[in-house]
């Protein structure tokens, strides 16, 4: 929590430009630069944090040695293949800002998921239903947040519905076992309930005074709360899981795949013969590759359940 809002402090009051008035405009006129500059460094550590992902995956679908073993990951890249053609055609018909907005609820159940995940539940084969009633208190005040920053039903100027909801939610998640939680190793969950709710009373109450141009800064810092958040949390689990055996996921790898692709994508946003990376490192394709990424996890358990039966075939 500490590093995710350290790295969206530093990249908002970065002193320079990272993309172009034109491409800044092209993801929302309402960014201004510093929001811009938040929303390219979510994206190209994004891009890091997906290759880390591909790597964990295509590193998963090797481990059983059977004879199908090529022609699984061959399959896998063939269905990431399609999704992304699929993904491309639905934003072309959609819209970019409408897509985005697709992807980002898409990312969600995502968000749940690995947060079950970081806190050792398995989810595998688990229904949406029932996985998200297992993470009903962020889920409930993510919720809310996500209300008062699009300011449904002209919530922020309702001032006592402000303050009362977000206190009856507090109180319900320290009630229900947060209190209990923020005093044991698995404090996360509670703490990220209180962070939303929390979050909501500022940019409520700020949200009365300011116009559009602050509104949309304010819910790209939401977004990258959110992503880095989830970033650091993979990065410390899989760390956490290999220990000292897989030295790509040290925290000095992690750091200097990052900066590298950092690198790349303000190069490719300004050096004009790399600019057929655009479309890679884009920060308005950025929503297409989260939900590349979204659509790939859940292929995922697809491709290691049949691993898991073509190994127990070959073993009969």
């Amino acid at each position: 929590m500490g590093l995710t809002f350290l790295i969206v402090g530093l990249s908002f009051a970065l002193p320079i430009r990272l993309v172009p008035d034109e491409t800044r405009r092209a993801v929302s006129d309402l960014y201004a630069v510093e929001t811009a500059n938040v929303y390219a460094c979510v994206a190209w550590a994004g891009w890091a944090h997906f290759l880390f992902a591909f790597r964990g995956q295509g590193s998963a679908l090797q481990r059983v040695r059977d004879e199908v073993r090529y022609g699984r990951i061959a399959a896998y890249l063939a269905g990431i293949a399609m999704t992304l053609g699929a993904l491309v055609s639905m934003r072309w018909a959609l819209g970019p800002k409408l897509f985005g907005a697709v992807s980002w609820i898409y990312f969600i159940d995502h968000f749940i998921r690995a947060e079950q995940t970081f806190e050792g539940q398995n989810h595998s084969g688990t229904p949406i239903l029932r996985r998200w009633l297992a993470s009903y208190q962020p889920l409930a005040t993510f919720t809310w947040l996500t209300l008062v920053l699009l300011n449904i039903g002209n919530v922020i100027m309702k001032e006592w519905l402000l303050w009362g909801v977000s206190l009856l939610l507090g109180s319900w998640v320290l009630v229900f076992g947060g209190w209990k939680k923020l005093t044991s190793e698995d404090s996360r969950p509670a703490l990220l309930s209180l962070l939303f709710v929390a979050e909501a009373l500022v940019w409520g109450v700020t949200g009365r005074y300011a116009g559009p141009v602050f509104l949309a800064g304010v819910y790209v810092f939401h977004i990258a709360a959110g992503s880095y958040i989830h970033y650091f949390g993979a990065y410390f689990f899989a760390n956490s899981r290999s220990g000292t055996k897989d030295r790509w996921l040290g925290a000095l790898s992690v750091v200097s795949v990052n900066v590298a692709i950092i690198l790349l994508g303000y190069a490719a946003a300004r050096v004009p013969f790399l600019r057929f990376l655009n479309p890679v490192l884009g920060i308005e394709w950025f929503t297409l590759w989260v939900a590349v990424h979204l659509v790939s996890s859940d292929l995922f358990p697809f491709f290691r359940r049949v691993q898991v039966r073509a190994s127990r075939e070959s073993r009969h």
